[in-house]
């Protein structure tokens, strides 16, 4: 399996230096992310997170209205490929890297993990979210980390790792999902219809480590966000 990192534009609170235990722990998940991946994109600033994380981009693309010029050329000289749009167009720098790496036919890659922000405007991080929802890119198997928010795309099924009493909801995206199964949550599903809009699986919670979700029919944004039950 072919793997790429995305790193998102937009701004990035955890580039300065992590001070507690939760933000090391992300940046080294982070870190181990990128140094993994077989190819890695930056959208537009993302390519500031991609550096602080150690990893050199093979690709940056975008309007490049937010990178640091300086940066930019580091990357250039280091033979990151650059690819450059007009401000003036149709789809976030997101959409551009996410169509990129879905057109790719040598290699061709299976899987992609975004690394994003939950700070900035909140259209920008809904339309992240429905976009990695889209039937473009059913094709591959997708995961996100926003901040410390970790999303996974599920178009058939998942096994999914947490802590006991961990938060996850589970939410029906561009369209009615059927069949949706669930094992190790508080509130199981059982092979129900899930709409988008419903707050049925919001908030439910990991019983045991290990929990399953799947769906016969349609795409699930699976969320387990870091906070705990007190």
């Amino acid at each position: 399996m072919s793997e790429v990192v995305v790193f998102s534009g937009g701004p990035h609170p955890s580039l300065g230096s992590p001070s507690k235990s939760g933000e090391v722990a992300q940046r080294n998940r982070i870190n181990e992310l990128a140094v993994a991946a077989d190819y890695v994109v930056a959208a537009d600033s993302g390519l500031h997170l991609a550096l602080a994380c150690g990893r050199m981009p093979d690709l940056v693309i975008g309007d490049m209205d937010s990178v640091n010029p300086v940066l930019l050329e580091q990357a250039r000289g280091a033979g990151a490929e650059i690819r450059s749009f007009p401000q003036d167009k149709d789809a976030t720098d997101l959409e551009l890297a996410l169509e990129t790496v879905n057109s790719a036919v040598e290699p061709k890659f299976d899987s992609v993990t975004v690394i994003g922000s939950q700070a900035g405007r909140i259209g920008h991080l809904l339309s992240g979210i429905l976009l990695l929802g889209s039937e473009r890119f059913a094709g591959l198997r997708i995961d996100a980390w926003f901040g410390d928010t970790y999303l996974a795309i599920v178009r058939d099924s998942r096994r999914l790792l947490a802590e006991t009493g961990q938060f996850v909801s589970v939410m029906a995206i561009n369209g009615t999902a059927q069949g949706v199964r669930s094992t190790g949550l508080r509130w199981a599903f059982e092979g129900e219809e899930l709409s988008p809009g419903s707050t049925r699986g919001v908030s439910n919670e990991f019983l045991e480590p290990i929990a399953t979700i799947s769906v016969d029919q349609g795409c699930l944004a699976i969320i387990i966000d870091k906070e705990q039950r007190s």
